[in-house]
């Protein structure tokens, strides 16, 4: 009895909170045999705890036990029916705990249920769950918390059925009223009203609690409400004389005695609110001191001491006391229970977000090795490819570089036998038919080859120093006028030596002085390079340049750059 006379308003609204809600659907599908038994046991569990949770606090590990029970059960067993209690149950784990002062499980079980609530798309459960965390926080302060709950709260409800809305307005009006916002209050009660809630909408028992605590509540903001204490008076009074006879089982009857008193002193009528201070005083100094009554002793406290009423104050002092200290550790260590949740899940989210990271650092460690594989096996593809098609081009480019090579050095050779001599030993032309005579006179003294590797060598200085391919104009009479000689040996000098005929052979010339330019950055543009190495035109760049390389200007850039 003693136990059961602790419990305050949040009791009560636990108990409306799940009483009123609860009525199981009366078509019920046929479970699986295996899960029969499951089903049973957890039908029993859950009305034992609903149907005792506020008659008797002496079995509270009895009540752990049978909600920690219900909590393990998979949802996969139970009934569609039973999904909705299967939730209630961690909130019902949560008002125990709370009953308990194991603070920390409790925030962590409404917490869950919520999720639980959230993931199904239960708003009633939701809506429930919500309702009891946000109160727990407006009893330790916690406004701005609360009123984040609040409103998801009120945005749920709107979507929800009857009941659930009227829990949701009278959990935001007694959190109005304990911040002392009665304005507010006073706008959630009369949504209450408009509801016009019937007794066959609840359990048996429950309609009687709902209008208990409503009727206290209205009385309570009335009283703070200017141009109302008349009303306030006739709900409280009514209240007062309805429950008196049974004020030892009436839930925070000391409340209603204490408000009351209060509306009647602000009405003016010192003996009658005299009376029901008293009595309210008295009520709580019988009681075991619990941190429930400061709502009440707190306020009747500062009442006596405002009217100077040392008697009482001098009485009241030492339960006074004892009830602030046990409420304002309630406080701190509800505030400590709820920082240190917020540290667990801080923790956790760290462990969560630190195991993501790894798990990208292995993904990304996996494709890169996977990209690196294929991007090998494509170079080596490639590669293979690229050499079946393209060996012969390299083959033309390494013999074209190979022949270059062995000119100049056979020029330097040459340069290097004939320093002594005249650069240039003038033949007689053959412009005429004498001339013909003569050189042919002189042919003996000295063999073709000779003669033909000599004025080959003469056109390779001559093209070396002068650079005459650099000018777009350039024919074979005018090299044959540079080089002291005529087109016919010019051109037999250039066939017998090069094995080319005289316009390959000063391609060659071109696409090499091109390449050099391209080796050594000396250019801007490929317009600009064409031009300088004394190509007419573009076309003809592009042709003669495949020609010699067997690769375009482009490709012989990238081949370079590989």
């Amino acid at each position: 009895m003693e136990r059961k006379k602790s419990c305050r308003i949040l009791h009560l609204f636990i108990f409306v909170l799940f009483l009123s809600h609860l009525c199981f659907s009366c078509t019920r599908k046929n479970p699986s045999v295996e899960h029969v038994e499951i089903q049973q046991r957890f039908d029993s569990a859950y009305h034992f705890v609903v149907n005792n949770m506020l008659m008797s606090y002496s079995e509270l590990d009895t009540f752990l036990a049978l909600c920690d029970e219900m909590m393990a059960i998979p949802p996969s067993c139970l009934a569609p029916r039973q999904l909705p209690a299967w939730v209630h149950s961690f909130a019902l784990s949560a008002s125990i705990y709370m009953n308990s002062n194991e603070l920390k499980k409790a925030i962590v079980c409404l917490q869950r249920g919520i999720e639980v609530a959230d993931s199904l798309g239960n708003l009633e459960c939701l809506t429930r769950a919500s309702n009891l965390l946000a109160l727990i926080y407006s009893n330790w302060k916690l406004e701005d918390e609360a009123n984040i709950l609040f409103n998801k709260v009120m945005a749920c409800s709107e979507q929800s059925d009857v009941l659930s809305r009227a829990n949701a307005y009278l959990a935001k009006s007694m959190h109005m009223v304990y911040t002392e916002k009665y304005d507010s209050a006073s706008y959630y009660m009369s949504l209450i009203d408009r509801l016009q809630l019937k007794e066959e909408d609840m359990l048996s028992g429950s309609y009687r609690s709902v209008q208990y605590l409503t009727r206290l509540l209205k009385g309570w903001y009335l009283t703070e409400t200017p141009d109302s204490l008349d009303r306030a008076i006739g709900i409280l009074q009514g209240l007062y004389d309805e429950y008196h006879p049974v004020r030892e089982s009436a839930v925070s009857f000391e409340t209603v005695c204490f408000r009351l008193g209060r509306a009647y002193d602000l009405a003016g009528d010192e003996d009658k609110a005299a009376r029901y201070y008293n009595e309210s005083k008295d009520m709580i100094i019988a009681q075991p001191v619990t941190y429930q009554l400061f709502e009440v002793a707190n306020p009747l406290m500062d009442t006596y001491l405002r009217k100077n009423d040392k008697a009482h104050v001098v009485e009241f002092m030492p339960v006074w006391k004892h009830i602030c200290e046990q409420y304002y550790d309630y406080r701190m260590n509800g505030m400590l229970a709820y920082y240190s949740v917020k540290l667990d899940v801080a923790g956790k989210e760290k462990q969560i977000i630190q195991a993501e990271d790894l798990l990208v650092k292995r993904r990304m460690e996996v494709v890169i090795l996977t990209l690196t594989v294929v991007l090998l096996l494509i170079l080596v593809a490639g590669g293979i490819v690229y050499w079946r098609n393209k060996k012969r081009q390299i083959r033309m480019l390494f013999e074209a570089l190979m022949r270059r090579y062995i000119e100049w050095r056979e020029i330097n050779l040459y340069l290097a036998a004939n320093q002594n001599t005249p650069l240039f030993s003038i033949k007689p032309d053959a412009g005429d038919s004498g001339k013909e005579e003569s050189e042919d006179s002189s042919s003996g003294e000295m063999k073709d080859d000779d003669f033909y590797r000599e004025l080959y060598y003469r056109v390779l200085v001559v093209m070396e120093k002068e650079r005459p391919f650099l000018n777009p104009d350039l024919n074979m009479p005018l090299l044959a006028k540079a080089v002291v000689t005529n087109r016919t040996y010019l051109s037999t000098a250039i066939n017998r030596m090069t094995g080319s005929s005289f316009s390959t052979w000063l391609a060659e010339y071109r696409v090499n002085y091109v390449i050099r330019q391209m080796e050594n950055g000396g250019f801007d543009s490929m317009d600009d390079l064409y031009e300088q190495a004394g190509f007419g035109s573009k076309t003809s760049f592009y042709r003669q340049f495949k020609q010699v390389t067997g690769l375009t200007p482009k490709q012989f850039i990238k081949r370079r750059m590989f």
